[in-house]
Protein backbone atom coordinates (compact mmCIF):
# COMPACT_ATOMS: atom_id res chain seq x y z
CA UNK A 1 0.00 0.00 0.00
CA UNK A 2 1.23 3.40 -0.87
CA UNK A 3 0.92 6.92 1.04
CA UNK A 4 0.96 8.76 -2.44
CA UNK A 5 -1.66 8.18 -4.52
CA UNK A 6 -1.64 10.97 -7.43
CA UNK A 7 -0.86 10.85 -11.52
CA UNK A 8 0.88 13.31 -13.35
CA UNK A 9 -0.45 13.00 -16.86
CA UNK A 10 -1.68 15.58 -19.85
CA UNK A 11 -5.10 16.42 -18.58
CA UNK A 12 -4.52 14.65 -15.17
CA UNK A 13 -2.40 16.70 -13.15
CA UNK A 14 -2.55 15.52 -9.48
CA UNK A 15 -5.41 13.63 -10.07
CA UNK A 16 -6.10 10.98 -7.31
CA UNK A 17 -5.27 7.51 -8.52
CA UNK A 18 -9.27 6.63 -8.03
CA UNK A 19 -10.07 9.42 -10.12
CA UNK A 20 -7.41 8.77 -13.21
CA UNK A 21 -9.36 5.26 -13.02
CA UNK A 22 -12.29 5.99 -13.04
CA UNK A 23 -11.78 7.76 -16.57
CA UNK A 24 -10.25 4.61 -17.88
CA UNK A 25 -6.91 5.03 -17.04
CA UNK A 26 -5.20 1.94 -15.55
CA UNK A 27 -2.77 2.63 -12.43
CA UNK A 28 -0.28 0.21 -11.24
CA UNK A 29 1.75 1.06 -7.90
CA UNK A 30 5.07 -0.69 -7.16
CA UNK A 31 6.21 -1.10 -3.31
CA UNK A 32 9.80 -1.09 -3.37
CA UNK A 33 10.07 -0.30 0.27
CA UNK A 34 12.74 -2.98 0.72
CA UNK A 35 13.18 -4.91 3.95
CA UNK A 36 9.47 -6.46 4.52
CA UNK A 37 8.32 -2.77 5.09
CA UNK A 38 5.68 -0.92 3.32
CA UNK A 39 6.97 2.12 1.78
CA UNK A 40 5.76 5.13 2.38
CA UNK A 41 6.78 6.97 -0.38
CA UNK A 42 6.10 6.98 -3.92
CA UNK A 43 8.68 4.97 -6.35
CA UNK A 44 7.04 3.83 -9.05
CA UNK A 45 3.77 5.00 -9.89
CA UNK A 46 2.83 4.11 -14.32
CA UNK A 47 -0.03 4.99 -15.88
CA UNK A 48 -1.02 2.17 -18.83
CA UNK A 49 -2.98 4.58 -21.27
CA UNK A 50 -2.48 4.76 -24.91
CA UNK A 51 0.11 7.23 -24.08
CA UNK A 52 2.91 4.69 -22.32
CA UNK A 53 3.93 5.30 -19.24
CA UNK A 54 4.61 8.17 -17.60
CA UNK A 55 7.20 9.57 -14.75
CA UNK A 56 6.74 12.44 -11.53
CA UNK A 57 7.70 15.61 -13.36
CA UNK A 58 10.81 17.10 -12.44
CA UNK A 59 11.50 20.16 -9.92
CA UNK A 60 14.50 22.26 -10.36
CA UNK A 61 15.03 24.89 -7.56
CA UNK A 62 17.56 27.75 -8.16
CA UNK A 63 19.04 30.47 -6.75
CA UNK A 64 19.15 29.01 -2.91
CA UNK A 65 20.75 31.45 -0.23
CA UNK A 66 21.54 27.98 1.23
CA UNK A 67 21.15 24.47 1.50
CA UNK A 68 21.06 22.74 5.40
CA UNK A 69 21.90 18.80 4.77
CA UNK A 70 19.91 16.93 7.76
CA UNK A 71 23.47 15.29 8.42
CA UNK A 72 24.71 17.41 11.86
CA UNK A 73 28.26 16.85 11.35
CA UNK A 74 28.18 18.74 7.69
CA UNK A 75 25.00 20.62 8.08
CA UNK A 76 25.48 22.68 5.29
CA UNK A 77 25.92 21.84 1.71
CA UNK A 78 27.79 24.15 -0.64
CA UNK A 79 25.01 24.56 -3.15
CA UNK A 80 22.84 26.84 -4.73
CA UNK A 81 20.33 24.76 -6.26
CA UNK A 82 18.35 21.23 -6.11
CA UNK A 83 17.14 19.33 -9.38
CA UNK A 84 14.39 16.62 -8.44
CA UNK A 85 13.51 13.86 -10.66
CA UNK A 86 10.83 11.33 -9.64
CA UNK A 87 10.31 12.43 -6.03
CA UNK A 88 13.50 11.89 -5.50
CA UNK A 89 16.79 14.53 -5.48
CA UNK A 90 18.36 13.93 -8.72
CA UNK A 91 21.27 16.63 -8.46
CA UNK A 92 22.63 18.61 -5.45
CA UNK A 93 23.65 20.80 -6.40
CA UNK A 94 22.41 21.10 -10.41
CA UNK A 95 24.08 22.30 -13.14
CA UNK A 96 20.50 22.27 -15.15
CA UNK A 97 18.74 24.97 -16.31
CA UNK A 98 15.20 23.82 -17.42
CA UNK A 99 12.66 21.40 -15.73
CA UNK A 100 9.18 20.79 -15.57
CA UNK A 101 8.91 23.17 -13.06
CA UNK A 102 11.38 25.53 -12.30
CA UNK A 103 11.51 27.52 -8.26
CA UNK A 104 13.41 30.86 -8.51
CA UNK A 105 14.40 30.74 -4.78
CA UNK A 106 15.31 34.05 -4.56
CA UNK A 107 17.89 33.79 -1.58
CA UNK A 108 15.64 31.56 0.76
CA UNK A 109 17.08 28.76 2.13
CA UNK A 110 16.32 25.01 1.26
CA UNK A 111 16.19 22.68 4.57
CA UNK A 112 14.53 18.91 4.68
CA UNK A 113 11.35 19.17 5.83
CA UNK A 114 11.07 18.83 9.69
CA UNK A 115 9.95 15.23 11.18
CA UNK A 116 7.87 14.94 14.05
CA UNK A 117 8.89 11.70 15.75
CA UNK A 118 6.18 12.37 18.09
CA UNK A 119 2.85 12.46 17.13
CA UNK A 120 -0.86 10.69 18.01
CA UNK A 121 -3.50 10.77 15.58
CA UNK A 122 -6.46 8.40 15.46
CA UNK A 123 -7.96 8.36 11.96
CA UNK A 124 -7.90 10.86 8.99
CA UNK A 125 -6.88 14.66 9.46
CA UNK A 126 -8.84 15.03 12.68
CA UNK A 127 -8.81 14.34 16.10
CA UNK A 128 -10.83 13.88 19.04
CA UNK A 129 -8.22 15.21 21.86
CA UNK A 130 -8.91 18.57 20.63
CA UNK A 131 -11.73 18.19 18.45
CA UNK A 132 -9.75 19.75 15.63
CA UNK A 133 -10.16 19.32 12.14
CA UNK A 134 -7.14 19.48 9.96
CA UNK A 135 -4.24 19.48 12.05
CA UNK A 136 -1.87 17.45 9.69
CA UNK A 137 -2.48 19.99 7.07
CA UNK A 138 -1.76 22.53 9.34
CA UNK A 139 1.60 21.07 10.34
CA UNK A 140 2.62 20.77 6.82
CA UNK A 141 2.12 24.46 6.56
CA UNK A 142 4.62 24.93 9.97
CA UNK A 143 7.43 23.30 7.88
CA UNK A 144 6.33 19.64 9.04
CA UNK A 145 6.79 16.82 6.40
CA UNK A 146 6.65 13.52 8.17
CA UNK A 147 4.61 12.49 11.82
CA UNK A 148 5.46 9.53 13.34
CA UNK A 149 2.90 8.15 15.38
CA UNK A 150 3.20 7.12 19.08
CA UNK A 151 0.44 5.25 19.21
CA UNK A 152 -3.59 6.14 18.45
CA UNK A 153 -4.26 6.45 22.09
CA UNK A 154 -6.89 9.03 21.56
CA UNK A 155 -9.36 6.59 19.65
CA UNK A 156 -12.50 7.28 21.58
CA UNK A 157 -13.85 4.37 23.30
CA UNK A 158 -10.24 2.74 23.56
CA UNK A 159 -10.05 0.62 26.78
CA UNK A 160 -6.87 1.47 28.28
CA UNK A 161 -7.74 0.48 31.69
CA UNK A 162 -7.72 -3.19 30.46
CA UNK A 163 -5.48 -3.56 27.43
CA UNK A 164 -6.21 -6.62 24.77
CA UNK A 165 -3.89 -7.94 22.86
CA UNK A 166 -6.02 -8.32 20.05
CA UNK A 167 -7.59 -5.38 20.18
CA UNK A 168 -4.48 -3.56 20.34
CA UNK A 169 -2.91 -5.29 17.41
CA UNK A 170 -5.79 -4.98 15.26
CA UNK A 171 -6.02 -0.78 16.06
CA UNK A 172 -2.24 -0.92 14.90
CA UNK A 173 -3.31 -2.77 11.59
CA UNK A 174 -6.36 -0.60 10.60
CA UNK A 175 -4.51 2.69 11.70
CA UNK A 176 -1.60 1.82 8.98
CA UNK A 177 -3.94 0.61 6.35
CA UNK A 178 -5.95 3.93 7.03
CA UNK A 179 -3.64 6.38 7.21
CA UNK A 180 -1.72 4.25 3.75
CA UNK A 181 -4.90 4.86 1.91
CA UNK A 182 -5.30 8.37 2.40
CA UNK A 183 -4.88 10.78 -0.85
CA UNK A 184 -4.55 14.16 0.75
CA UNK A 185 -1.44 16.06 -0.31
CA UNK A 186 0.06 16.21 3.49
CA UNK A 187 3.04 15.29 5.52
CA UNK A 188 3.97 11.66 5.37
CA UNK A 189 1.85 9.67 8.32
CA UNK A 190 4.09 6.43 9.81
CA UNK A 191 1.16 5.31 11.42
CA UNK A 192 -0.16 2.23 13.27
CA UNK A 193 2.41 2.12 15.81
CA UNK A 194 1.53 -0.97 18.46
CA UNK A 195 0.68 -0.29 21.91
CA UNK A 196 2.44 -2.75 23.81
CA UNK A 197 0.55 -5.34 26.21
CA UNK A 198 0.85 -8.82 27.79
CA UNK A 199 0.18 -11.78 25.56
CA UNK A 200 1.28 -10.76 22.22
CA UNK A 201 2.70 -13.56 20.61
CA UNK A 202 5.59 -13.90 18.09
CA UNK A 203 3.10 -14.19 15.33
CA UNK A 204 1.62 -10.91 16.31
CA UNK A 205 5.06 -9.36 15.41
CA UNK A 206 5.07 -11.16 11.93
CA UNK A 207 2.29 -9.81 10.93
CA UNK A 208 2.39 -6.28 12.02
CA UNK A 209 6.01 -6.12 10.17
CA UNK A 210 4.19 -7.74 7.36
CA UNK A 211 1.73 -4.75 7.59
CA UNK A 212 4.50 -2.06 7.34
CA UNK A 213 4.19 -1.19 10.76
CA UNK A 214 7.67 0.32 11.56
CA UNK A 215 7.31 1.61 15.65
CA UNK A 216 5.62 -0.27 18.75
CA UNK A 217 6.08 1.58 22.34
CA UNK A 218 5.51 0.64 25.61
CA UNK A 219 3.21 2.62 27.71
CA UNK A 220 0.33 0.48 29.40
CA UNK A 221 3.32 -2.12 30.13
CA UNK A 222 2.78 -3.80 33.73
CA UNK A 223 6.81 -3.23 33.51
CA UNK A 224 8.81 -6.06 35.95
CA UNK A 225 5.49 -8.33 36.05
CA UNK A 226 7.23 -10.31 32.72
CA UNK A 227 10.85 -9.79 31.65
CA UNK A 228 11.11 -12.78 29.85
CA UNK A 229 8.12 -11.63 28.03
CA UNK A 230 9.65 -8.04 27.27
CA UNK A 231 12.66 -9.14 26.58
CA UNK A 232 11.26 -11.04 23.88
CA UNK A 233 9.06 -7.93 22.40
CA UNK A 234 12.09 -6.10 22.10
CA UNK A 235 14.21 -9.36 20.30
CA UNK A 236 11.05 -9.84 17.78
CA UNK A 237 11.30 -6.64 17.11
CA UNK A 238 15.16 -5.95 16.42
CA UNK A 239 14.51 -9.22 14.57
CA UNK A 240 12.64 -7.33 12.45
CA UNK A 241 13.42 -4.06 12.19
CA UNK A 242 10.66 -2.37 14.09
CA UNK A 243 11.86 0.49 16.33
CA UNK A 244 10.88 0.19 19.77
CA UNK A 245 9.89 3.42 22.03
CA UNK A 246 9.00 4.18 25.54
CA UNK A 247 6.84 6.32 27.67
CA UNK A 248 9.29 7.93 29.69
CA UNK A 249 8.40 10.00 32.89
CA UNK A 250 5.31 10.18 34.93
CA UNK A 251 2.29 8.76 34.01
CA UNK A 252 0.57 10.23 30.48
CA UNK A 253 -2.64 12.17 30.58
CA UNK A 254 -4.91 8.61 30.38
CA UNK A 255 -3.74 8.41 33.98
CA UNK A 256 -3.47 4.88 33.31
CA UNK A 257 0.19 4.64 32.19
CA UNK A 258 3.40 3.28 34.80
CA UNK A 259 6.43 6.26 35.36
CA UNK A 260 9.13 4.60 33.59
CA UNK A 261 12.31 6.30 34.82
CA UNK A 262 16.37 4.79 34.64
CA UNK A 263 16.07 1.01 35.94
CA UNK A 264 12.56 0.65 33.68
CA UNK A 265 14.53 1.82 30.43
CA UNK A 266 18.23 -0.33 31.70
CA UNK A 267 15.92 -3.26 31.43
CA UNK A 268 13.73 -3.07 28.28
CA UNK A 269 16.68 -1.20 26.59
CA UNK A 270 14.65 0.81 23.70
CA UNK A 271 15.68 2.54 20.85
CA UNK A 272 13.85 5.54 21.59
CA UNK A 273 13.04 7.39 25.18
CA UNK A 274 10.39 9.18 24.20
CA UNK A 275 10.19 12.77 25.45
CA UNK A 276 12.99 12.18 28.03
CA UNK A 277 12.90 15.91 29.10
CA UNK A 278 9.12 15.13 30.12
CA UNK A 279 5.56 14.10 28.20
CA UNK A 280 4.26 16.39 30.38
CA UNK A 281 6.54 14.95 33.33
CA UNK A 282 10.09 13.77 33.69
CA UNK A 283 11.90 11.51 35.07
CA UNK A 284 14.42 12.75 37.72
CA UNK A 285 17.36 14.89 36.95
CA UNK A 286 19.75 12.18 37.95
CA UNK A 287 17.81 9.37 36.45
CA UNK A 288 18.02 11.09 32.78
CA UNK A 289 21.41 11.37 33.27
CA UNK A 290 22.23 7.69 33.97
CA UNK A 291 20.28 7.27 30.37
CA UNK A 292 22.43 9.73 28.85
CA UNK A 293 25.69 8.03 29.91
CA UNK A 294 25.28 4.93 30.00
CA UNK A 295 23.00 3.58 27.32
CA UNK A 296 22.71 4.14 24.07
CA UNK A 297 19.06 5.13 22.52
CA UNK A 298 17.78 8.22 21.17
CA UNK A 299 16.73 10.77 22.92
CA UNK A 300 13.20 12.85 22.20
CA UNK A 301 12.86 16.15 22.92
CA UNK A 302 9.31 17.22 22.90
CA UNK A 303 7.27 20.24 23.11
CA UNK A 304 5.04 18.95 25.38
CA UNK A 305 7.61 18.60 28.45
CA UNK A 306 9.67 20.70 30.74
CA UNK A 307 11.33 22.97 28.73
CA UNK A 308 14.39 23.38 31.95
CA UNK A 309 15.21 20.05 31.09
CA UNK A 310 15.32 20.36 27.85
CA UNK A 311 18.52 22.56 28.61
CA UNK A 312 19.93 20.46 31.00
CA UNK A 313 19.52 17.80 28.62
CA UNK A 314 21.35 19.15 25.62
CA UNK A 315 23.92 20.14 28.52
CA UNK A 316 24.66 16.54 29.48
CA UNK A 317 25.08 15.48 25.53
CA UNK A 318 27.01 17.90 24.97
CA UNK A 319 29.48 16.88 27.78
CA UNK A 320 29.53 13.42 26.75
CA UNK A 321 29.56 14.05 22.77
CA UNK A 322 25.83 12.09 22.03
CA UNK A 323 24.29 15.00 19.78
CA UNK A 324 23.74 11.85 17.14
CA UNK A 325 21.19 10.82 19.77
CA UNK A 326 18.79 13.98 19.89
CA UNK A 327 15.85 13.85 17.70
CA UNK A 328 12.81 15.85 18.24
CA UNK A 329 8.91 15.80 18.31
CA UNK A 330 5.51 17.23 19.15
CA UNK A 331 3.79 14.81 21.55
CA UNK A 332 0.34 16.43 20.00
CA UNK A 333 -2.03 16.69 19.85
CA UNK A 334 -2.59 15.93 23.35
CA UNK A 335 -3.72 17.97 26.31
CA UNK A 336 -0.39 20.21 25.37
CA UNK A 337 -2.93 21.39 22.49
CA UNK A 338 -2.01 21.46 18.44
CA UNK A 339 0.38 23.52 17.46
CA UNK A 340 1.13 23.99 14.31
CA UNK A 341 4.59 26.00 14.89
CA UNK A 342 5.80 23.63 17.60
CA UNK A 343 8.50 22.27 15.64
CA UNK A 344 9.94 24.97 14.39
CA UNK A 345 9.86 26.12 17.98
CA UNK A 346 11.49 23.55 19.21
CA UNK A 347 14.57 24.09 16.48
CA UNK A 348 14.59 27.85 17.51
CA UNK A 349 15.15 26.85 21.26
CA UNK A 350 17.88 24.26 20.36
CA UNK A 351 19.43 27.13 18.27
CA UNK A 352 19.24 30.00 20.55
CA UNK A 353 19.60 27.97 24.36
CA UNK A 354 21.02 24.59 24.02
CA UNK A 355 25.17 25.80 22.23
CA UNK A 356 24.30 24.62 18.34
CA UNK A 357 24.20 26.04 15.63
CA UNK A 358 20.68 26.58 13.81
CA UNK A 359 21.93 24.45 10.89
CA UNK A 360 22.52 21.61 13.45
CA UNK A 361 20.14 21.77 15.49
CA UNK A 362 17.29 21.64 11.90
CA UNK A 363 19.65 18.39 11.11
CA UNK A 364 18.45 17.29 14.63
CA UNK A 365 14.80 17.27 14.04
CA UNK A 366 15.66 15.99 10.61
CA UNK A 367 18.45 13.92 10.04
CA UNK A 368 18.28 12.58 13.08
CA UNK A 369 14.85 11.90 13.66
CA UNK A 370 15.09 9.52 10.41
CA UNK A 371 18.25 7.92 11.06
CA UNK A 372 16.61 7.07 14.75
CA UNK A 373 12.96 5.39 13.16
CA UNK A 374 15.00 4.01 9.92
CA UNK A 375 13.24 6.67 7.28
CA UNK A 376 14.43 7.49 3.73
CA UNK A 377 13.52 11.09 4.58
CA UNK A 378 15.47 13.60 6.34
CA UNK A 379 18.40 14.66 4.56
CA UNK A 380 19.06 16.45 1.42
CA UNK A 381 21.40 14.00 -0.80
CA UNK A 382 21.22 12.49 -3.94
CA UNK A 383 19.06 10.01 -4.35
CA UNK A 384 17.12 10.80 -1.25
CA UNK A 385 12.96 11.55 -1.41
CA UNK A 386 12.51 14.80 -1.96
CA UNK A 387 11.02 15.95 0.95
CA UNK A 388 12.03 19.87 1.79
CA UNK A 389 10.96 23.34 2.92
CA UNK A 390 12.01 26.81 1.75
CA UNK A 391 12.82 29.80 4.46
CA UNK A 392 13.67 32.81 5.00
CA UNK A 393 13.84 35.87 7.40
CA UNK A 394 10.43 36.87 8.72
CA UNK A 395 10.65 41.09 8.16
CA UNK A 396 11.27 42.47 11.89
CA UNK A 397 13.77 39.50 12.80
CA UNK A 398 16.68 41.18 14.13
CA UNK A 399 18.43 37.70 12.35
CA UNK A 400 19.99 38.74 8.86
CA UNK A 401 19.07 35.63 6.92
CA UNK A 402 16.84 32.16 7.11
CA UNK A 403 19.19 30.75 10.22
CA UNK A 404 20.49 33.25 11.97
CA UNK A 405 17.36 34.62 13.72
CA UNK A 406 16.74 30.78 15.06
CA UNK A 407 20.56 31.72 17.15
CA UNK A 408 17.45 34.60 18.82
CA UNK A 409 14.39 32.09 19.41
CA UNK A 410 13.09 33.24 16.31
CA UNK A 411 11.14 31.03 13.98
CA UNK A 412 11.61 31.70 10.04
CA UNK A 413 8.34 31.78 7.80
CA UNK A 414 8.08 29.31 5.46
CA UNK A 415 7.51 30.12 1.54
CA UNK A 416 7.11 26.49 0.03
CA UNK A 417 6.88 22.92 1.46
CA UNK A 418 7.69 20.32 -1.45
CA UNK A 419 6.69 16.74 -0.17
CA UNK A 420 8.43 13.57 -2.13
CA UNK A 421 9.01 16.33 -5.15
CA UNK A 422 5.63 17.66 -5.25
CA UNK A 423 4.59 21.06 -4.43
CA UNK A 424 2.12 21.10 -1.60
CA UNK A 425 2.46 24.33 -0.16
CA UNK A 426 3.50 26.82 -2.32
CA UNK A 427 4.26 30.64 -1.75
CA UNK A 428 4.03 30.55 1.84
CA UNK A 429 2.20 29.15 4.97
CA UNK A 430 -0.82 29.79 5.98
CA UNK A 431 1.02 29.16 9.90
CA UNK A 432 3.98 31.38 9.42
CA UNK A 433 4.22 35.01 9.05
CA UNK A 434 5.71 35.20 5.43
CA UNK A 435 9.29 35.47 4.78
CA UNK A 436 10.45 39.03 3.93
CA UNK A 437 11.62 37.35 0.46
CA UNK A 438 9.25 34.90 -1.37
CA UNK A 439 10.75 31.66 -3.38
CA UNK A 440 8.17 32.15 -7.01
CA UNK A 441 7.70 29.67 -9.48
CA UNK A 442 9.20 30.80 -12.48
CA UNK A 443 7.80 28.07 -14.98
CA UNK A 444 5.14 25.55 -14.32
Amino acid sequence: MMRWDTVRHAGLVDAPANLAMSLGHTVAITDTGGEGRTCHQLDDYTCGCSRGNFTMSSLLIVNLGAVVSGDWRQPLHNASSIYIEDGRIAELPSSRSDADTIIDARGVIAAPGLIDTHVHPTFGDFTPTQNSVGWQQAYLHGGVTSLVSAGELHVPGLPLEHPEPKLFKYLSVLAKRCADNLTQNGPRLYAGTLLLTPGLTEADFDEIAAEGVGCVKFIFYPYGDDEVESDNYVRWCHERNVVVKIHTGGVSRSGVSRPAGYEVLKAIQPDVAAHITGGPIPMPLSEMEAVVKEMHCALEIATAGSFRRDIELMQMVHKVGALDRIIVGTDTPSGTGVLPRAMLRNVALLASLCDVSPAVAWCLATGNAARAHRLEAGLLQEGKPADLVLIGRIKGSEGKDGLDGLTIGDIRGISFVIVNGEIVVRDRSEQTPPPETLAVIEKA
